[in-house]
C-alpha cells in the first residue's frame, strides 16, 4: 500500500512540475483579457488576446500574413548578410593581422558598446523611417555577435 502511495504522488509531482510554469503565462493572459474586456486598457495600445488571435486568423486566411513575413524575413535576410559579412571580414581581419588589429579594434570595440537601442534616433535622423534604417540596425544587430 504504501509502494502505491509512493508512486502516485511521485505521478502527481510530475504533473504539477510540468504545469508550474504555464500558472503564470495562463493568468497572465486571463487578466489580459479582462483587463481588456472590461476597458481598462484601450484597445488601441493593447488589444485583447482575443483579438490577436482574431486578426492573426484573419491575416492568414487572407494570405496577407505572409507577405509580411516575407518583406520581414527578406530584411532580416539581407541584414544578416551585410552585417555577418562585414562582421566576419573584419574579424579576419582583425585576427590575422597585427597591424589591422592595432588599427581597428580598440574603434570596434568602442562602437560595439554602444547599444542598438541608443543608435535608433541616430539612425532615424541618418536613413529617415525606410528600409535602409531597418538594415543598417539589422547589420549592426549582427555584426558584432559575428
Amino acid at each position: 500500500m504504501s509502494k502505491d502511495i509512493n508512486i502516485v504522488s511521485r505521478g502527481t509531482k510530475q504533473v504539477g512540475q510540468r504545469l508550474l510554469p504555464w500558472i503564470f503565462p495562463i493568468v497572465l493572459l486571463v487578466v489580459w483579457q479582462i483587463a481588456s474586456s472590461s476597458g481598462l486598457l484601450e484597445n488601441r495600445i493593447l488589444p485583447a488576446p482575443t483579438a490577436v488571435v482574431s486578426a492573426f486568423w484573419h491575416l492568414l486566411i487572407s494570405g496577407e500574413l505572409w507577405q509580411h513575413v516575407k518583406v520581414s524575413a527578406g530584411r532580416a535576410l539581407l541584414g544578416l548578410f551585410i552585417g555577418g559579412g562585414l562582421g566576419l571580414l573584419l574579424g579576419l581581419l582583425n585576427g590575422s593581422s597585427r597591424f589591422a588589429s592595432t588599427l581597428l579594434d580598440t574603434t570596434l570595440q568602442m562602437i560595439r558598446n554602444i547599444p542598438a537601442l541608443a543608435l535608433i534616433p541616430l539612425v532615424i535622423l541618418w536613413f529617415g523611417i525606410d528600409e535602409t534604417a531597418k538594415l543598417f540596425l539589422v547589420a549592426v544587430g549582427v555584426f558584432f555577435p559575428i
